[in-house]
């Protein structure tokens, strides 16, 4: 099977490395990802500015390159221009080294470059491990590689991808897998001052907000302890306030 894999953390990316080293013992796999940290840049593309690529050597059997764009760059030059004579089976944007849980996806770069590839026509997974947890990518890497031909076999459109999530990377620790919706995720953002070597500026922090979420939810799921899979849609028209709309009449 033909394997692209993209992710949001640079070429450097330890999950990325653990998922290429894992799917490439059985399959050909073809890496390219952004030459920096790329996180929060949700589905923008480089427009009005050039990019370009380098080969990277990530010591491992695989073709990879390091891209001067944005994630969702990575997935469109590697389709149209880096695997254009040999398009990929699957394509695989992770492994994140945080969640991507409900209303993270807005801003997630690894879930909107999966989406990217599905606009595209591909069968596209984005995945992602908590923080707590992204010291060993191992398990999350396994579960891919054992369930691929289980994933391909998923209903799919070219507005929808999946995004993954891992609750532990112990396996012992996993209740199973549940198929979940998108929960509500809010965090008390707020600026701070920080003193850098290139001068001051100000950084963006925050924690979680507790929100009521429902029981299906990736959000709630995810804390009892399990792998969630949730079908994400690029379009999403609220079909409730469409039809109340649609009468209304505004002034031309």
């Amino acid at each position: 099977m033909r394997i692209l894999i993209v992710n949001d953390d640079g070429i450097q990316g330890l999950g990325l490395h653990k998922l290429a080293e894992v799917l490439s013992r059985e399959h050909s796999v073809t890496v390219v990802a952004p030459h920096t940290q790329k996180s929060g840049y949700s589905h923008s593309l480089s427009f009005h500015k050039t990019i370009s690529y380098a080969p990277y050597n990530l010591g491992l059997p695989v073709t990879s390159y390091s891209l001067t764009g944005t994630p969702c760059d990575c997935v469109k030059f590697a389709i149209d221009v880096l695997m254009k004579d040999a398009l990929p089976d699957i394509i695989l944007c992770g492994i994140n080294d945080d969640y991507n849980l409900g209303t993270d996806v807005v801003y997630s770069a690894t879930v909107n470059a999966a989406l990217e590839g599905t606009i595209l026509g591909f069968p596209s997974f984005a995945v992602s491990i908590g923080r707590e947890h992204s010291d060993d990518f191992t398990y999350p890497a396994e579960f891919l590689r054992k369930n691929l031909e289980k994933l391909l076999s998923f209903k799919r459109s070219n507005t929808v991808c999946y995004s993954i999530n891992f609750p532990s990377n112990d396996p012992k620790e996993i209740k199973g897998v549940r198929f979940a919706t998108l929960g509500l995720r809010k965090f008390s953002d707020r600026y701070e001052l920080r003193e850098n070597a290139d001068g001051s500026g100000y950084l963006l922090l925050g924690e979680p907000v507790p929100m009521d979420n429902s029981p299906s939810s990736d959000v709630e799921l995810i804390k009892e302890g399990y792998i969630t899979v949730t079908p994400v849609r690029i379009q999403d028209t609220d079909s409730a306030l469409y039809e109340e709309l649609k009468g209304e009449t505004l002034c031309v």
